[in-house]
């Protein structure tokens, strides 16, 4: 679902470039950069992550990351 609804809000944000990173073949990826949780999105050092991220917490953290 998340993902979904991330490729649905970066349709109208040309200015973020995603990065899917698979766990399973990077693991020592994912413990560097402290994904602990799928799913989980960073950016720089913001980080959210659970099982249970709807579409308001997705638009709300790229909406803080995208703030200069």
């Amino acid at each position: 679902m998340a993902k979904k609804v991330l490729d649905e809000l970066l349709a109208n944000m040309n200015d973020i470039e995603l990065e899917e990173v698979e766990i399973l073949t990077s693991p020592l990826r994912a413990l560097k950069d402290g994904v602990m949780f799928i799913p989980t999105l960073k950016y720089g050092e913001g980080q959210i992550s659970g099982i249970l991220l709807n579409r308001d917490k997705i638009e709300a953290f790229l909406t803080k990351v995208r703030k200069p």
